[in-house]
Protein backbone atom coordinates (compact mmCIF):
# COMPACT_ATOMS: atom_id res chain seq x y z
CA UNK A 1 0.00 0.00 0.00
CA UNK A 2 1.41 3.62 -1.05
CA UNK A 3 2.46 5.33 2.09
CA UNK A 4 1.01 8.81 2.18
CA UNK A 5 3.24 11.90 2.59
CA UNK A 6 0.60 14.29 3.22
CA UNK A 7 1.41 17.68 4.31
CA UNK A 8 -1.58 19.18 6.48
CA UNK A 9 -1.50 23.20 7.15
CA UNK A 10 -0.14 23.90 10.40
CA UNK A 11 -2.76 23.77 13.72
CA UNK A 12 -4.96 26.93 13.98
CA UNK A 13 -3.60 28.32 10.56
CA UNK A 14 -7.22 28.64 7.99
CA UNK A 15 -6.49 27.25 4.71
CA UNK A 16 -5.77 29.51 1.80
CA UNK A 17 -7.77 27.52 -0.32
CA UNK A 18 -11.21 28.19 -1.40
CA UNK A 19 -14.04 27.77 -4.28
CA UNK A 20 -13.06 31.07 -6.03
CA UNK A 21 -9.51 30.15 -5.77
CA UNK A 22 -9.84 26.73 -7.36
CA UNK A 23 -11.50 28.01 -9.79
CA UNK A 24 -9.24 30.85 -11.13
CA UNK A 25 -6.49 27.77 -10.81
CA UNK A 26 -8.77 25.77 -13.36
CA UNK A 27 -9.18 28.77 -15.64
CA UNK A 28 -5.61 29.58 -15.68
CA UNK A 29 -4.68 25.95 -16.20
CA UNK A 30 -7.54 25.16 -19.09
CA UNK A 31 -5.43 27.83 -21.58
CA UNK A 32 -2.14 26.38 -20.53
CA UNK A 33 -0.60 28.57 -18.20
CA UNK A 34 2.16 27.89 -15.99
CA UNK A 35 1.87 26.97 -12.09
CA UNK A 36 3.71 30.11 -11.32
CA UNK A 37 0.85 32.06 -13.66
CA UNK A 38 -1.88 29.76 -12.07
CA UNK A 39 -0.95 30.66 -8.52
CA UNK A 40 -0.65 34.42 -9.92
CA UNK A 41 -4.02 34.52 -11.24
CA UNK A 42 -5.85 32.88 -7.77
CA UNK A 43 -3.20 35.34 -5.51
CA UNK A 44 -1.50 32.97 -3.74
CA UNK A 45 2.39 31.38 -4.22
CA UNK A 46 3.71 28.91 -6.62
CA UNK A 47 4.91 27.13 -3.46
CA UNK A 48 1.52 27.32 -2.17
CA UNK A 49 -0.52 25.76 -5.09
CA UNK A 50 2.35 23.28 -6.14
CA UNK A 51 1.53 22.15 -1.97
CA UNK A 52 -1.69 21.62 -3.32
CA UNK A 53 -1.69 19.72 -6.15
CA UNK A 54 1.13 17.16 -4.53
CA UNK A 55 -1.51 17.23 -1.83
CA UNK A 56 -4.15 16.47 -4.18
CA UNK A 57 -2.21 13.90 -5.90
CA UNK A 58 -1.08 11.61 -3.33
CA UNK A 59 -4.87 11.45 -1.77
CA UNK A 60 -5.93 10.46 -5.10
CA UNK A 61 -3.33 7.66 -5.32
CA UNK A 62 -4.02 6.59 -2.02
CA UNK A 63 -7.65 6.34 -2.92
CA UNK A 64 -6.79 4.03 -5.90
CA UNK A 65 -4.94 2.27 -3.74
CA UNK A 66 -7.67 1.28 -1.60
CA UNK A 67 -6.74 3.37 1.05
CA UNK A 68 -10.15 5.34 2.66
CA UNK A 69 -10.78 8.55 2.01
CA UNK A 70 -9.67 11.43 4.29
CA UNK A 71 -12.62 14.25 4.14
CA UNK A 72 -9.38 17.22 4.95
CA UNK A 73 -8.02 15.78 1.30
CA UNK A 74 -11.42 16.45 -0.35
CA UNK A 75 -10.56 19.84 -1.81
CA UNK A 76 -7.29 19.06 -2.66
CA UNK A 77 -8.12 15.90 -4.84
CA UNK A 78 -11.02 17.96 -6.70
CA UNK A 79 -8.48 20.82 -7.08
CA UNK A 80 -5.69 18.23 -8.66
CA UNK A 81 -8.38 16.52 -10.70
CA UNK A 82 -9.74 19.51 -12.43
CA UNK A 83 -6.53 20.85 -13.10
CA UNK A 84 -5.28 17.34 -14.51
CA UNK A 85 -8.72 17.67 -16.52
CA UNK A 86 -8.28 21.33 -17.71
CA UNK A 87 -4.90 20.76 -19.02
CA UNK A 88 -5.62 17.32 -20.58
CA UNK A 89 -8.64 19.01 -22.55
CA UNK A 90 -6.72 22.18 -23.79
CA UNK A 91 -3.76 20.43 -24.86
CA UNK A 92 -6.21 17.81 -26.92
CA UNK A 93 -7.77 20.62 -28.73
CA UNK A 94 -4.32 22.13 -29.48
CA UNK A 95 -3.07 19.14 -30.81
CA UNK A 96 -6.07 18.83 -32.60
CA UNK A 97 -5.31 22.77 -34.16
CA UNK A 98 -1.71 21.69 -35.39
CA UNK A 99 -3.36 18.73 -37.14
CA UNK A 100 -5.96 20.74 -39.22
CA UNK A 101 -3.22 23.62 -39.58
CA UNK A 102 -1.23 20.52 -41.29
CA UNK A 103 -4.06 19.49 -43.15
CA UNK A 104 -5.08 22.87 -44.28
CA UNK A 105 -8.54 21.80 -42.58
CA UNK A 106 -7.89 24.71 -40.20
CA UNK A 107 -11.23 27.60 -40.64
CA UNK A 108 -9.64 31.08 -40.67
CA UNK A 109 -13.27 32.80 -41.86
CA UNK A 110 -16.89 31.47 -42.57
CA UNK A 111 -19.64 33.71 -43.95
CA UNK A 112 -23.31 33.00 -44.53
CA UNK A 113 -25.15 34.93 -46.79
CA UNK A 114 -28.96 34.74 -47.46
CA UNK A 115 -30.62 35.89 -50.57
CA UNK A 116 -33.87 35.35 -52.08
CA UNK A 117 -34.02 33.70 -55.59
CA UNK A 118 -35.37 35.58 -58.31
CA UNK A 119 -36.78 32.12 -60.37
CA UNK A 120 -37.63 30.70 -57.46
CA UNK A 121 -38.66 32.91 -54.71
CA UNK A 122 -37.05 30.64 -51.66
CA UNK A 123 -35.09 32.10 -49.35
CA UNK A 124 -31.16 30.40 -50.07
CA UNK A 125 -28.49 30.18 -48.11
CA UNK A 126 -24.88 30.10 -49.09
CA UNK A 127 -21.85 29.39 -46.95
CA UNK A 128 -18.34 30.82 -47.94
CA UNK A 129 -15.29 29.14 -46.25
CA UNK A 130 -11.76 30.20 -45.71
CA UNK A 131 -9.48 27.49 -44.72
CA UNK A 132 -5.65 28.33 -43.26
CA UNK A 133 -3.27 26.87 -46.00
CA UNK A 134 -2.27 23.58 -45.62
CA UNK A 135 1.14 24.15 -43.70
CA UNK A 136 4.09 21.10 -43.43
CA UNK A 137 5.74 22.48 -40.33
CA UNK A 138 2.31 21.95 -38.32
CA UNK A 139 2.76 18.38 -39.03
CA UNK A 140 6.43 18.06 -38.82
CA UNK A 141 5.96 19.60 -34.98
CA UNK A 142 3.33 17.19 -34.62
CA UNK A 143 5.22 13.55 -35.43
CA UNK A 144 8.40 15.20 -33.70
CA UNK A 145 6.57 15.31 -30.51
CA UNK A 146 3.97 12.28 -30.67
CA UNK A 147 6.95 10.53 -32.23
CA UNK A 148 10.63 11.78 -31.51
CA UNK A 149 11.62 8.14 -31.50
CA UNK A 150 11.11 8.32 -35.45
CA UNK A 151 10.55 12.06 -36.44
CA UNK A 152 12.56 14.04 -33.60
CA UNK A 153 15.74 15.82 -33.85
CA UNK A 154 17.60 12.16 -32.31
CA UNK A 155 15.40 10.19 -35.35
CA UNK A 156 17.61 7.59 -37.18
CA UNK A 157 16.92 7.72 -40.89
CA UNK A 158 15.46 4.42 -42.70
CA UNK A 159 18.84 3.31 -44.10
CA UNK A 160 20.65 3.51 -40.25
CA UNK A 161 17.71 1.53 -38.60
CA UNK A 162 18.13 -0.97 -41.90
CA UNK A 163 21.48 -1.32 -41.19
CA UNK A 164 20.82 -1.37 -37.09
CA UNK A 165 18.34 -4.51 -37.72
CA UNK A 166 20.87 -5.93 -40.24
CA UNK A 167 23.99 -5.71 -37.47
CA UNK A 168 21.36 -7.27 -35.03
CA UNK A 169 20.50 -10.09 -37.09
CA UNK A 170 24.11 -10.78 -38.16
CA UNK A 171 25.01 -10.74 -34.17
CA UNK A 172 22.43 -12.97 -33.25
CA UNK A 173 23.47 -15.84 -36.01
CA UNK A 174 26.92 -14.96 -34.68
CA UNK A 175 26.23 -16.05 -31.51
CA UNK A 176 23.58 -19.22 -32.42
CA UNK A 177 26.37 -20.31 -34.91
CA UNK A 178 28.81 -20.10 -31.99
CA UNK A 179 26.57 -21.62 -29.55
CA UNK A 180 25.97 -24.71 -32.11
CA UNK A 181 30.09 -25.05 -32.23
CA UNK A 182 30.11 -24.67 -28.55
CA UNK A 183 27.52 -27.90 -28.05
CA UNK A 184 29.21 -29.77 -30.66
CA UNK A 185 32.50 -29.83 -29.69
CA UNK A 186 30.98 -30.35 -25.86
CA UNK A 187 29.42 -33.76 -27.00
CA UNK A 188 32.82 -34.76 -29.11
CA UNK A 189 34.36 -33.99 -26.04
CA UNK A 190 32.10 -36.07 -23.77
CA UNK A 191 32.27 -38.79 -26.52
CA UNK A 192 35.50 -39.29 -26.08
CA UNK A 193 35.87 -38.79 -22.42
CA UNK A 194 33.08 -41.71 -21.78
CA UNK A 195 35.06 -44.60 -23.03
CA UNK A 196 38.31 -43.64 -21.04
CA UNK A 197 36.25 -43.96 -18.04
CA UNK A 198 34.62 -46.98 -18.88
CA UNK A 199 38.52 -48.48 -20.05
CA UNK A 200 40.12 -47.04 -16.38
CA UNK A 201 40.45 -50.02 -13.98
CA UNK A 202 38.26 -49.42 -10.83
CA UNK A 203 39.83 -48.76 -7.10
CA UNK A 204 38.72 -52.65 -6.06
CA UNK A 205 41.12 -54.19 -9.17
CA UNK A 206 44.07 -52.52 -9.05
CA UNK A 207 46.67 -54.42 -6.97
CA UNK A 208 47.85 -52.78 -3.95
CA UNK A 209 51.84 -52.32 -4.22
CA UNK A 210 54.37 -53.15 -1.30
CA UNK A 211 57.99 -51.83 -1.01
CA UNK A 212 58.43 -56.14 -0.05
CA UNK A 213 56.99 -57.10 -3.84
CA UNK A 214 59.13 -54.21 -5.80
Amino acid sequence: MRSSNRRHGRPGRPCLLSPARVDAIVRASAVGASTTLAAEAAGVSRATLARWLARGRAAAEAREDGEAPDVEDEAFVDLFRRVELARSQMATRALARVLQAGAGSLVLDERVRTYRDPETGLDVEERQTHYLRADWRAASWWLARVFPEHYGPNAKSWEEQLGEFTAGELRGERVRAESAELAGLAARLQAVLEPAATDTPSAEHLTPFSPSSA
